[in-house]
């Protein structure tokens, strides 16, 4: 199973995240400073790393720049900060995601997942049964491969790099189609267009769920169901 190094100077959260993790079936190993952490990190390799930002010895950040010398793991910062300039400098200083507390053990989840799943943000996913091909915009499995339109694609990955997340229609219109005045219809057409195009890899992948009245999000294999 995947060995997972969560980062928190807080034991409550290190003990529930470490406790919902271990019970999903991963490997644990909880730190609650930096220099833990990189000694940690010195000692073997992770499949994933979980990093708070504010810590009394060295922030998340600077962890995140000695861990990129040592390992190219997914990092996903947790952090109750959540302005968009501390989110961008955690992208900048190596991280693959952001999210922020109060958070969703199961969303954190989600995301630790779809990161080893493809292992990391800007990393082509690719194993013997399912690949994405990132330049091509093909979506592929052993026994199938279907290549998407470029809006269909752009669509596709905002979800599969969001696992959990709800969208509004507006919100996905706004950052696939970027334009203004737009019928929020046409994702709704987009949205039926992928479902079909991708139930093939539905296992691979997860499904769109449609959150009536509020909007859709990509439900990853391991938590479909009820939620």
């Amino acid at each position: 199973m995947p060995n997972i190094l969560v980062i928190d100077d807080m034991p409550e959260i290190l003990t529930a995240n470490t406790s919902h993790f271990s019970a999903l079936g991963y490997n644990m190993t909880a730190a609650d400073n930096g220099a833990e952490a990189i000694a940690r990190l010195n000692e073997k390799q992770y499949d994933c790393i979980v990093l708070d930002i504010l810590m009394p010895d060295m922030d998340g950040y600077a962890v995140c720049q000695a861990a990129r010398e040592l390992t190219d793991a997914p990092i996903i910062f947790l952090s109750c900060l959540d302005q968009i300039d501390d989110k961008i400098r955690g992208l900048m200083t190596g991280g693959d995601a952001y999210m922020t507390k109060p958070y969703s053990l199961d969303e954190l989840a989600a995301h630790v997942h779809a990161m080893i799943r493809r292992g990391g943000m800007g990393r082509t996913q690719k194993d013997a049964e399912f690949s994405i091909d990132r330049n091509n915009r093909i979506i592929q499995t052993s026994s199938k491969n279907v290549l998407l339109s470029q809006k269909e694609y752009e669509l596709f990955i905002l979800l599969y790099e969001n696992p959990m997340k709800v969208f509004t229609k507006q919100e996905l219109m706004e950052r696939v189609w970027r334009e203004d005045g737009m019928d929020t219809g046409a994702v709704a057409v987009y949205i039926s267009k992928l479902r079909r195009k991708l139930d093939f890899a539905a296992r691979h992948i997860g499904v769109i769920d449609n959150e009536y009245g509020t909007g859709y999000r990509l439900i990853p294999p391991e938590t479909e169901g009820p939620v």
